[in-house]
């Protein structure tokens, strides 16, 4: 539990770290102390044995000048046979010290007193000695020593200690961050289609995440929920539709008769959009690949009279062929038409619309006369689109969002602008499945 935990990872990083200066430091300390005080005690005896190894070679004899020890220093001459004070106090632990070897200079600890031992020749030794319990040593020096030392090791355990707590802290929110990444990739079309990971996640965090989840468990199912209830909704008007349909068919011919076909025929038109919308079990965002610009040019042929009837003419016009891409026909047809479709309704009378396809970028540009598109926020938060002017076009409006909700869904992009025959050109931008 403490390892997936966010403030369980921080509290046992300091203290781990806490544990490693706490043992770490004094030790430390301790040995600089010694090595501190043992180079100064060094150089301190070995100063005072060489001034009277001098002395002893000009006037043949180890003589201590006044003076030269302090309270605390003794000074012997060793020989073979015994040993003889010269100077300074008794020491106590005299009869401990270690035994001349060699030709050379050496500094030994004893029990209680530290011993340099420099050798004179004949057999004979110049012994300098130190108590240690006399408070005479020279601390003030060990300690001017040690803090200079430690001028150095505190700032850099420090650092240590900052830079070691600011890796644990990163280790632990790598599961945070990974939770973001996840996040940013939810598909609020599909929003049931990703589940942030909760493994690792930290205990501080892991509510939060499950949350989410839970989240997006709940629009997942609100929103299969939604589109079986409008799919079924829409088919039952289907065939209720059709019924009427075959019904106004019967009826003798007239202007009350060919109204009601009309508005027959837009309801049927509306509810053929609304399934278009729901995808039909994501059947509009797919189907098999093509060209872009041959699938454009068929669903071109196909609405050529249908435009036309409109008072419009149609323009068609192809950039490139030499890099075509592959796209999803499907999602080609249904767009394109629900986009020819709403310029027929917002261009003015007479006006033409043109079409250009890019097949190296993957583009289709539609373009209209005018009188332009109005775009804003729905209360729903969805884009509702209407004619710049406020006149009413006829159409309920669904010919946009289909086109929109389908693109999003195939990764694709929409983008709308003025052109510069006062409409407005809709770009459509497919996600090619290969290149052609």
């Amino acid at each position: 539990m403490i390892r997936r935990s966010l403030w369980g990872r921080i509290v046992v990083a300091q203290i781990t770290i806490g544990l490693i200066l706490a043992v770490g430091l004094p030790l430390l300390i301790d040995r600089t102390i010694h090595a501190i005080g043992d180079d100064v005690t060094r150089r301190f005896l070995a100063g005072i044995a060489d001034r009277i190894a001098v002395d002893e070679i000009v006037r043949g004899r180890p003589v201590v000048p006044e003076n030269m020890t302090s309270a605390a220093v003794a000074v012997y001459l060793v020989d073979a046979t015994q040993v003889h004070h010269l100077s300074g106090p008794r020491i106590a632990d005299i009869a401990e010290r270690p035994a001349p070897s060699g030709s050379r200079s050496h500094f030994v600890h004893g029990l209680w007193s530290d011993f340099y031992l420099k050798p004179l020749g004949g057999g004979r030794w110049l012994l300098v000695a130190e108590d240690r319990r006399h408070p005479a040593v020279l601390l003030d020096d060990v300690i001017a020593h040690l803090l200079q030392r430690f001028a150095i090791i505190i700032p850099l355990s420090l650092l240590i200690s900052t830079i070691a707590s600011l890796l644990a802290v990163g280790n632990a929110l790598k599961p945070v961050k990974r939770a973001a990444t996840e996040a940013t990739s939810i598909d609020p079309i599909q929003p049931g289609a990703i589940r942030l990971h909760e493994t690792g996640v930290p205990t501080e965090i892991l509510p939060l995440v499950h949350a989410a989840n839970e989240l997006l468990e709940r629009a997942a199912s609100a929103y299969e929920r939604e589109r079986v209830f409008s799919a079924t909704v829409v088919h039952e008007l289907r065939t209720a539709l059709a019924t009427i349909s075959l019904r106004v068919e019967m009826l003798p011919g007239g202007t009350m008769r060919d109204a009601l076909a009309q508005a027959v025929q837009r309801a049927a038109k509306v509810i053929a959009q609304m399934l278009e919308l729901h995808g039909e079990g994501g059947a509009a965002t797919g189907g098999p690949a093509a060209p872009l610009a041959e699938v454009a040019a068929e669903v071109i042929t196909q609405m050529q009279d249908i435009v036309m009837l409109s008072g419009h003419r149609i323009h068609f016009r192809r950039v490139s062929d030499a890099d075509a891409v592959l796209v999803p026909s499907s999602l080609v047809s249904v767009t394109l038409r629900n986009i020819i479709e709403n310029a027929g309704h917002h261009s003015i009378a007479k006006g033409d619309i043109e079409v250009l396809c890019d097949d190296a970028a993957g583009t289709i540009t539609v373009s209209d006369a005018g009188p332009g598109l109005s775009v804003r926020q729905g209360s729903d938060g969805r884009r509702v689109y209407s004619r710049a002017d406020g006149v009413a076009s006829g159409g309920s409006g669904l010919g946009l969002a289909i086109v929109t909700r389908l693109m999003e869904a195939a990764g694709g992009r929409i983008s709308f602008e003025a052109n510069d025959r006062g409409g407005t050109a809709v770009t459509l931008q497919y996600l090619p499945l290969r290149a052609y």
